[in-house]
């Protein structure tokens, strides 16, 4: 089983075991996708770990869903993905308001409305879900991991006689400048901002 085939497996268990129950078992038959990415997109905060999508985003008309790789804890993902799925249920263009409260709540969310949680009982159903699917078949993402750090960012400094280029650290800039070699003018840093 892929994650998406896991992700969308769990939506189906959560529309028949979390949300039909306290929706009279009716759930709209809307169109969605739900996969594993990294979510983003304008105005979207760092830190995101699950963002679902107004189908009118989407070239055939599906609602969106992404689920961060950051998260490898399915009890977490479960979480994550019942938050999203009330937005689907409600509609996206509701936000954190008023139809997503009442159906976030109904289903055993608590806290910030933005940044939901499961409560006591809807952790134990999303326990026994995690069960059912088995192992989440993802491991973690670690943004940055295994990138180089720059160390110093160097300032180009030229020469305003010959045009004669080098490179300083800001620090080294301020303390002690830099003479030309070739026509011993002061050199100027043109990148003071970087």
């Amino acid at each position: 089983m892929t994650r998406e085939e896991w992700l969308t497996e769990a939506v189906l268990i959560l529309d028949a075991q979390v949300f039909a129950p306290v929706m009279d078992g009716v759930i709209p038959d809307l169109p969605y996708r739900v996969s594993c990415s990294f979510p983003g997109g304008p105005g979207k905060k760092k830190g995101v770990v699950g963002q679902c999508w107004n189908p009118s985003a989407s070239g055939d008309g599906t609602t969106e869903i992404f689920i961060s790789p950051v998260e490898d804890n399915p009890i977490e993902v479960l979480d994550t993905l019942t938050h999203e799925n009330v937005h689907r249920i409600v509609g996206c263009k509701h936000g954190h308001k008023a139809p997503f409260k009442r159906l976030a709540l109904k289903v055993g969310l608590e806290g910030k409305m933005t940044s939901t949680h499961a409560g006591e009982a809807l952790k134990s159903k999303l326990t026994e879900i995690s069960e059912e699917l088995g192992e989440y078949p993802h491991a973690k993402v670690t943004p940055g991991e295994g990138k180089k750090k720059q160390s110093t960012r160097m300032l180009k400094i030229v020469c305003p006689e010959c045009d004669n280029v080098a490179r300083q650290s800001r620090t080294q800039n301020i303390t002690y400048g830099l003479i030309c070699g070739s026509c011993e003018c002061k050199m100027l840093p043109v990148n003071m901002e970087a």
